[in-house]
């Protein structure tokens, strides 16, 4: 670990974190980036609980004047803002999720029953229900932006033997939040979240021995594979109520800004808004995502990996302003407390996004124990009587818990009684 002053220069200095101030660019940290939740390596901070957030995890920080200064900063603010900073556009009246999640997991469950639908029609040769995909798409923008943590928290919960389906769904509901946040209004919204369920409906086409197969492809069936995009193109071609929109997005959301992507090789100026958001949100949710014959990554994997990509392969402004839609610790998300306890993260809280709402997990063999929530924004204390905090985040399948499983116990049942 670097000693106080060792860092400083002309223009960089090191500084106990309570003399941290907004507008300050902290360069620095006294402890490796991969031990904090900070996914950038090097922010601006921006508010009081922007500092709160560094005191929990430094005790001095290296700040750089010269960003701190230089006039062009505030230009592309996201490009520095650190991945815990509130979301732009989080409204203050939303619905808490536990009075929304009953309602949300209604229309989750219609909405998956209705991409099943699909997906079995279209390989009978049967046309796609346009009328009633637009209906559910339209339920999903209405529960979004009542509580967009509420749809976000069932995309989490999934089956891993249904994940075409459910993949399409949650990549509507994540392209709808970061359509939210990004400004759009509903009727953007809505069309956005028909792109995001039709995404990949070309992989009908695609052989099950090359759609499921463990391991590495092999060159011809990654040809086989890459040639979904084209499938989807031309199923929705023979659509009608599916417009240009839907077309684009299932034929080039596996294309890249830096033009080396599939099938056309287009650059960033070619793909339209749609296509690259749910380019980033088909990313995301592939990398997180149990299937069959793989487990699926943690979300800060995933960030690290988009972040990785920014600029080459995805919209570095979306994947910025992605990972703050979803937080740090997003809906769904499997944690450790301090005291021992696993729960599962509900709801982000606008000011401290590393102390979220959580739900109590059972503990094995009691299924019977009802909802305990726990706001950690509030500094709540465990049954020992120390202060109870996130440690950990951890992959369910890791610690043999099923979140699916529990939620078809009724883990989410009675949410607005349990506070």
């Amino acid at each position: 670990m670097a000693t106080p002053g060792q860092f400083k220069t002309s223009h960089k200095i090191r500084i106990p974190v309570e003399e941290l101030e907004p507008g300050m660019y902290v360069t620095e940290l006294d402890r490796p980036w991969e031990e904090t939740p900070f996914l950038f390596q090097g922010f601006t901070v921006e508010t009081v609980e922007d500092i709160e957030t560094v005191r929990q995890h430094c005790e001095t920080v290296v700040i750089d004047h010269l960003k701190y200064v230089e006039p062009k900063r505030q230009e592309k603010p996201s490009e520095h803002r650190p991945f815990f900073a509130r979301p732009k556009g989080r409204a203050q009246f939303e619905t808490p999720v536990e009075e929304t999640v009953a309602k949300a997991e209604k229309v989750y469950e219609g909405s998956n029953r209705l991409v099943r639908n699909i997906m079995d029609d279209v390989r009978l040769g049967k046309a796609i229900d346009t009328p009633a995909a637009r209906e559910v798409v339209s339920h999903c923008v209405d529960n979004i932006l009542e509580n967009p943590d509420a749809m976000t928290l069932l995309t989490r919960i999934r089956h891993k033997d249904e994940y075409t389906s459910e993949h399409s769904l949650s990549v509507a509901v994540l392209s709808i939040s970061l359509g939210r946040a990004l400004g759009l209004d509903r009727q953007q919204l809505n069309e956005v979240g028909l792109c995001g369920m039709l995404h990949d409906i070309g992989k009908i086409m695609t052989p099950d021995e090359v759609l499921k197969k463990p391991g590495r492809l092999t060159n011809e069936e990654m040809e086989i594979m890459k040639a979904h995009p084209v499938h989807g193109r031309d199923i929705l071609l023979s659509t009608d109520g599916v417009n240009a929109n839907a077309l684009d997005v299932a034929h080039g959301h596996h294309e890249r800004v830096d033009g080396k992507g599939y099938p056309r090789g287009l650059s960033a100026d070619q793909m339209t808004l749609y296509t690259r958001i749910v380019s980033v949100t088909d990313a995301y949710d592939a990398i997180t995502s149990d299937r069959i014959y793989d487990s699926g990554r943690t979300h800060m994997e995933a960030f690290k990996i988009l972040t990785k990509g920014s600029g080459r392969q995805w919209d570095g402004r979306l994947v910025t302003r992605f990972i703050r839609t979803i937080g740090v610790y997003p809906p769904g998300t499997l944690v450790e407390l301090s005291d021992g306890r696993y729960a599962m993260v509900l709801e982000n809280s606008p000011r401290f996004q590393l102390r979220p709402k959580v739900l109590i997990l059972p503990e094995s063999g009691k299924k019977e124990e009802g909802a305990t929530i726990v706001e950690l924004a509030s500094y709540p204390k465990g049954p020992d009587g120390k202060p109870l905090y996130i440690v950990n985040i951890h992959k369910p399948r890791d610690l043999g818990i099923d979140l699916h499983q529990l939620k078809r116990d009724g883990l989410l049942k009675d949410l607005a009684h349990a506070i």
